[in-house]
């Protein structure tokens, strides 16, 4: 399917004069359960309950059952803010509200998939038939885009819920009208923990590879920037984790890939989850309130380093040509004038980290000045990928709030987490800052802090 434009639906939001000059950068986030999300909604800054000038497309194929995510499936675009019947939220508050701040000529808009307990060999390749044990978590890379999934479904792979509305090719067709351009931005994934339990731990790198490569294919835009959430070191039993005593090997190899996949691809990044407080009270698998409004912070530093690295000649397309093959067929790029470039502007902080990771007894290390996402300082230290590691963080600084209404009449926000250092800078120092925090994220490679 070919998109060259966006469109706004009728009465949704309004667009100040800069943002419609610009195109829509779309923000697509997917995972399982920890990108879901177990965060707190009632307990969020007021200033970020709700953020009606992001605009936030949310499926979880939970409501495929008539779960509790019913509620959440998104009918058109609305508001960032916690969704379903418990409010919950999962990185995509902070990491919206740092995009907004960084792009400020620019409208942010999120599409969200995501699903707990589900893996890639079973749930989210591509191609996959329904898995017939649990059908709900069936075929989540057609639940994500939809009609931009190249691959044919048909015989014992045809697509079990067919009409689903909330995919990304509806989420953009739903605003068509306006004739914006759309950037498809990148691809933040959070997903890991269900095979780290079982052996397709020792294919994860392979079953990733593929997953981002399919991905970039049907999107049309073959460098498009991909920041994973490398998982928790909470899931080992010495860390009062959830899996059990002997599947060390297994979490050690999907952190282990998640840092590979990384390395060897300059358009991929990863962020750290080490420091990260459980849920309480005794739910090692997931994180507390606070750590998503930080994964959020994280995620918006390692996006917009890569984005600092592609500078403003890189293009990305809003459109893919569906190839029609079977499983693992390619998509032709290119809809006719839907180019736009890669990063115009870049966030008056930069975030930045060393680490390291992914074998037993590997050290990371990761810090942050003047980020997107906290305009203070930050650092931290952790040591991880193996059992009984420990992690420590700090942070020094204040958080100075934005201003500004928002379109729609919402306020600006003022000292909460996501506030920016001095304004949102888009000139040559911010851009230098965000490469020194580049730079931080591709020591490893360059100065051998992987062993």
């Amino acid at each position: 399917m070919k998109r060259s434009c966006i469109v706004l639906a009728a009465g949704v939001m309004s667009l100040s004069a800069s943002a419609m000059a610009q195109p829509v950068k779309v923000f697509v986030l997917a995972g399982q359960s920890n990108m879901v999300g177990y965060g707190v909604g009632a307990a969020l800054p007021a200033e970020i309950q709700s953020q009606p000038d992001i605009w936030y497309d949310h499926h979880n194929p939970d409501a495929r059952q008539g779960g509790p995510y019913a509620a959440a499936t998104s009918a058109d675009w609305g508001p960032l803010e916690p969704k379903g019947e418990a409010r919950r939220y999962g990185p995509e508050i902070t990491f919206g509200r740092a995009m907004a701040e960084a792009y400020p000529e620019h409208r942010i808009a999120i599409v969200k998939v995501a699903q707990g307990g589900t893996n890639l060999v079973e749930h989210w390749g591509r191609g996959l038939a329904p898995d017939p044990e649990v059908l709900y978590k069936s075929q989540l890379y057609h639940a994500l885009l939809g009609k931009l999934d190249s691959a044919t479904y048909a015989g014992d792979r045809a697509l079990r819920y067919p009409d689903e509305p909330t995919r990304l090719d509806n989420a953009l067709a739903r605003l068509e009208s306006e004739g914006h351009d759309v950037e498809i931005a990148a691809l933040l994934w959070m997903q890991g923990e269900n095979e780290a339990g079982w052996s397709a731990a020792f294919s994860y790198g392979d079953t990733l590879r593929a997953f981002i490569a399919a991905v970039r294919a049907d999107l049309g835009v073959p460098e498009l920037p991909v920041v994973l959430g490398r998982i928790s070191d909470n899931l080992y039993p010495a860390n009062g984790g959830p899996i059990a005593a002997g599947k060390e090997a297994n979490i050690d190899a999907v952190r282990a890939a998640q840092v590979t996949v990384a390395e060897e691809d300059r358009r991929v990044a990863w962020v750290d989850t080490d420091d990260f407080t459980p849920r309480p009270p005794s739910d090692a698998w997931h994180f507390d309130s606070a750590a998503y409004q930080l994964l959020g912070q994280r995620f918006a530093e390692a996006y917009l380093a890569l984005a600092a690295e592609a500078g403003p000649s890189s293009t990305a397309s809003a459109s893919s040509a569906g190839s029609g093959g079977a499983e693992g067929g390619g998509a032709t790029a290119g809809s006719s004038g839907s180019t736009a470039a890669a990063s115009s502007a870049v966030s008056a902080g930069a975030g930045g980290g060393s680490a390291t990771a992914g074998s037993s007894g590997s050290t990371a290390a990761a810090s942050s000045a003047g980020s997107t996402g906290s305009a203070g300082a930050g650092g931290g230290s952790a040591t991880a990928g193996s059992s009984g590691s420990t992690a420590a963080t700090g942070s020094a600084g204040s958080a100075a709030g934005s201003s500004g209404a928002a379109p729609g009449g919402a306020g600006g926000s003022s000292g909460c987490s996501c506030g920016t250092a001095g304004g949102a800078g888009h000139g040559p120092t911010a851009a230098a800052l965000a490469l020194i925090a580049l730079a931080g994220l591709r020591r490893r490679q360059d100065g051998g802090e992987l062993s």
